[in-house]
């Protein structure tokens, strides 16, 4: 048998670890595999481990078909080892491909409670030779495997009721497309050559061609009937869905005994499943009883039924009318917040709902807004038990990690039962009681009060940032020392609930103030000119040169050690759900980072530095071709990747790496459905017209100019406004789409054109030049007509016709940041003040509420500190510069910790530039060592 070098690389995805521990469960597997091979004469076998799956092939095995009827089989943590050891005797004898789980965390995120439905439960994939292949694996394995645990698989069919056993059509080798998104999806072409896409969706489809393997009245062409309404228990008829997940759904469902509507929870068999033999059923039975144990304190549903049915468990519960408490605090913050009197009545009702549960010796484990409901009359109910016990009990681990306690936090959801009940207690609830005031009265990210690591205490200077956050959320201002104590991070320090409420008491009906407080007096009328955006300074966190040097310190060594030159993506993707992109593209490929990195060389003079861009250009270089075709769009295509490259080359001093640069620019299409700036041919010709001048090659510059042409061509003129909607006729989800912004609209557009008309007037082409700087000149006049300025603030509709955005967004890909950037260079090309007035309007909405954004460069605070350093640099004046450092400090405040690096981002939103790390980084950069705006074109004769 032969592996690969790196057999198993355990904690790649989340860790960043480049060397984890190997243990005896993370080889498990991988030594039944072999063990089985080799006493069923499967010796020359290849075994190759990756980072989720090891592949199994035989020596004869040939070139697997595209698509067609494929198995999976399903299996617990405790039941995986015997499923595989069963499968492969099987497999290994019928000499069939296949796939399993590397090891046994694995098996457990397949099962767990949050996966992709369409995914979920698929332990062992086979890939048969043939449709009779197909029929006789489906059968052997079924028999065994009989008497075996493991999940139903939603998106499969099982071979026989109660089988792990399951079936489905859809992709072996098959066609994987580029969209015009840069997204890579699986598609199968059938023998008429229609082409369906292959969706791993929670129901059972196959495509027309394919005839059903087994003999079924199922298979027939009959016309399809409306399905009959679902009874649970032959009494609950399921009204609508509350919620689907993996672990089973929440219906509203009608009694047919009493004609009430109820609430009824579902718990699939075998989901959710642990090493100690328990999965979602078990811990249903729990919400049970913890139900029938709190329904003499009325803070929770009544419990009406629990049963069985095909193996999955059900529980009933009344319904209690209202909003859940996130729902209510939305509603009541997009008309400014609720009031302070009602504010303070809704906290009192929060503390006196947990000090009930707490006098009755109970912990909630989980107190968040998504678990209370506001009834019509404004009480609050606890609606989720599921996770709360009596206090002091051992119990598994839970919480949501943006409202848990540090200490929970820190001993993570793999620890003991017993480590689990010594921090799980009302102390730990009471630092979540805190979170949830925070969230009620500034609908903002629990991490500002709950902190932005696991494993460690809050800040020292948490209190101060409460205190800040307080002057831009007033609201907040009365509460900010209750929510302080409430979530300090000594345990035995938090306030008790009878501190809290009498400190509620003393709040409620005054206001927000303490009773005998005078009403303060207003004052002159604030200042509501974009001048008096300067002001907001004071509301943002001491900016502190050193902690931002540690961040771009820690950060790039960050970058450096999680590095995975061995697979297929150069760094992990981010935890959250995305797409499966280009690796190689600028948003959230290797090139972003790889700009970052240029610039972090380049900036500091560091040898490391530069090493590590050799090695990042060379994993690139290797790569510029290796796509189906090439996407012209700046962020998502390869004209970004291009720029990159060419950039770490010259840096390098390698002039054949520079040239392969150029030629991948060259080779990029100049007519595209789209003409925006991250996906289309603005961001393309934005590319063309850098290296241009890097390079003095005219090709590239003609090139741009045929890019600016079919621009133009796209331009919609519709009463007199100059607008670019995206095709229709384009393989995206923007198909259609038609905005103001930078990303896909008119802003990236217009700066393109404005680019474009300075390299046509350096060249001495004066027509061109003039109808570039027209085309320019319309779009920005057009963003002036558009915009909605309110309170000094501009804002922009979503979409064309639309209505402004309420909310100002601080987004630089379709919002005040990104339109901005734009307009401040058209004031600097043509003089015009209506557009320098308009852009400090767009600064002043940028910086208005840094701390509802995220800290990324496309959707939040680095986008915006970016744009507040071209205000800066084309004004000249230093206010911009103060606010561009106060944003840096808000991304200071939200550092988290790994592995004793501070990072400016967590694993959810991983290394990319888009919104993750290097983006971040690029930003602080710039702020510390100067330089330009990047992903710009820059004017100057080359």
């Amino acid at each position: 048998m032969t592996s690969n070098p790196h057999p198993v690389r355990r904690g790649d995805d989340t860790t960043g670890s480049a060397c984890p521990a190997v243990t005896a469960d993370s080889l498990l597997l991988l030594d039944v595999a072999h063990a089985v091979l080799s006493r069923s004469g499967g010796q020359r076998w290849t075994l190759q481990p990756t980072d989720v799956w090891c592949f199994a092939r035989p020596p004869e095995a040939t070139v697997r078909r595209k698509h067609g009827w494929k198995l999976h089989l399903s299996a617990t943590p405790l039941s995986a080892p015997l499923v595989l050891a069963r499968a492969a005797e099987v497999l290994t004898r019928r000499a069939a491909s296949f796939k399993f789980a590397v090891d046994l965390d694995r098996v457990i995120r397949l099962g767990d409670v949050w996966h992709d439905r369409g995914t979920g439960g698929k332990f062992v994939t086979v890939y048969p030779a043939d449709d009779d292949q197909f029929r006789t694996l489906a059968n052997e394995l079924d028999v065994a495997t009989a008497g075996l645990s493991g999940p139903r698989i939603l998106s499969d069919r099982p071979v026989r009721p109660g089988s792990l056993v399951f079936f489905r059509y859809g992709q072996f080798t098959g066609d994987v497309v580029l969209t015009d998104d840069g997204v890579f999806e699986p598609w199968m072409t059938g023998p008429d050559g229609s082409r369906i896409k292959d969706e791993r969706a929670a129901g059972f489809t196959f495509p027309p061609w394919a005839a059903y393997p087994f003999p079924s009245p199922e298979a027939s062409a009959a016309p399809k009937v409306a399905a009959a309404p679902v009874l649970l228990g032959g009494r609950f008829k399921v009204l609508r869905a509350v919620r689907h997940a993996n672990k089973g759904g929440v219906y509203r469902a009608l009694d047919e005994r009493t004609g009430h509507e109820v609430v009824v929870k579902h718990a699939r068999a075998h989901v959710g499943a642990r090493l100690d033999g328990t999965d979602v059923r078990d811990r249903l039975r729990e919400e049970s009883r913890m139900l029938e144990q709190l329904a003499p304190l009325g803070v929770t549903p009544g419990k009406l039924e629990l049963f069985e049915e095909q193996g999955d468990l059900f529980l009933v519960e009344e319904l209690v009318p209202g909003q859940p408490l996130h729902l209510w605090q939305a509603a009541r913050a997009r008309d400014g917040g609720p009031g302070a009197d009602e504010a303070a009545r809704m906290a009192a009702r929060l503390v006196r709902l947990l000090r009930t549960v707490h006098e009755a010796g109970f912990v909630v484990r989980d107190f968040k807004p998504h678990n209370i409901m506001v009834t019509p009359g404004g009480e609050v109910r606890l609606i989720d038990t599921e996770y709360v016990t009596e206090a002091g009990r051992e119990r598994a681990p839970a919480y949501t990690r943006g409202y848990a306690a540090p200490e929970v936090r820190a001993l993570g959801l793999h620890a003991s039962p017993a480590e689990s009940g010594k921090v799980a207690g009302p102390e730990a609830d009471r630092f979540s009681l805190g979170v949830v005031l925070f969230s009620l009265l500034t609908d903002l990210d629990p991490r500002w009060a709950a902190g932005w690591s696991d494993g460690t205490g809050r800040p020292e200077d948490a209190q101060r940032t409460l205190e800040l956050i307080a002057l831009a959320h007033p609201p907040l201002a009365p509460y900010a020392e209750l929510i302080g104590g409430l979530t300090r991070a000594d345990p035995g320090a938090r306030w008790t609930l009878p501190h809290t409420l009498a400190r509620l008491d003393d709040l409620e009906g005054t206001g927000g103030r303490p009773p005998g407080t005078p009403t303060p007096d207003p004052g002159p009328a604030p200042d509501r000119t974009p001048a008096g955006a300067a002001a907001t300074r004071a509301e943002l966190p001491p900016f502190r040169p050193a902690a931002i040097d540690r961040l771009i310190d820690d950060g790039l060594a960050h970058l450096r050690r999680t590095m995975t030159p061995w697979r297929a993506t150069l760094w992990p993707a981010p935890e959250r759900d995305v797409p499966h992109t280009d690796p190689c593209n600028t948003w959230n490929g290797a090139a972003g980072v790889l700009a970052t990195l240029t610039h972090a060389a380049r900036a500091r003079g560091d040898s490391y530095a530069l090493d590590t861009v050799a090695e990042v250009a060379g994993w690139l270089d290797e790569r510029l071709f290796d796509v189906p075709r090439l996407l012209p769009g700046l962020c998502f295509g390869r004209s970004g990747t291009a720029w990159a490259l060419h950039d770490a080359a010259r840096l390098l001093g390698d002039p054949a790496m520079a040239a392969r640069a150029v030629t991948l620019a060259e080779r990029l299409p100049t007519r595209w459905p789209s003409p925006d700036f991250t996906h289309g041919l603005s961001g393309a010709g934005t590319a063309l017209l850098h290296l241009w001048r890097a390079t003095a090659d005219d090709r590239l510059l003609d090139a741009a100019f045929a890019c600016a042409d079919a621009v133009l061509e796209a331009a919609d003129r519709a009463d007199g406004d100059w607008t670019w909607p995206t095709s229709h006729d384009t393989d995206s989800a923007l198909a259609g789409a038609h905005t103001y912004g930078f990303a896909h609209g008119t802003a990236g557009v217009g700066a393109f054109l404005l680019a474009a008309a300075a390299a046509a007037e350096d060249r001495g082409r004066a027509g061109e030049a003039a109808r570039l700087t027209a085309a320019a000149l319309g779009a920005g006049d057009t963003l002036v007509r558009a915009a909605r300025v309110e309170d000094g603030r501009a804002a922009w509709p979503a979409e064309v016709g639309g209505k402004p955005q309420l909310r100002p967004s601080t987004q630089w890909c379709n919002g005040p940041a990104g339109i901005g950037t734009f307009l401040i260079r058209l004031w600097s090309a043509t003089g015009l003040p209506r557009f320098a007035e308009l852009a400090e309007r767009a600064a002043a909405a940028g910086v208005c509420d840094p701390w509802r954004a995220i800290a990324g460069t496309c959707c939040g605070n680095a986008g915006t500190g970016h744009f507040l350093l071209d205000m800066a640099d084309f004004t000249g004046e230093a206010r911009y510069r103060s606010q561009a450092e106060g944003i840096a400090a808000v991304i200071g405040a939200q550092q988290c910790e790994s592995e004793g690096l501070l990072l400016v981002a967590d694993a959810a939103s991983g290394s990319e530039y888009g919104n993750g790390a290097a983006g971040i980084l690029d930003f602080l950069l710039r702020l510390r060592h100067g330089g330009t705006r990047p992903w710009t074109a820059v004017r100057g004769t080359p």
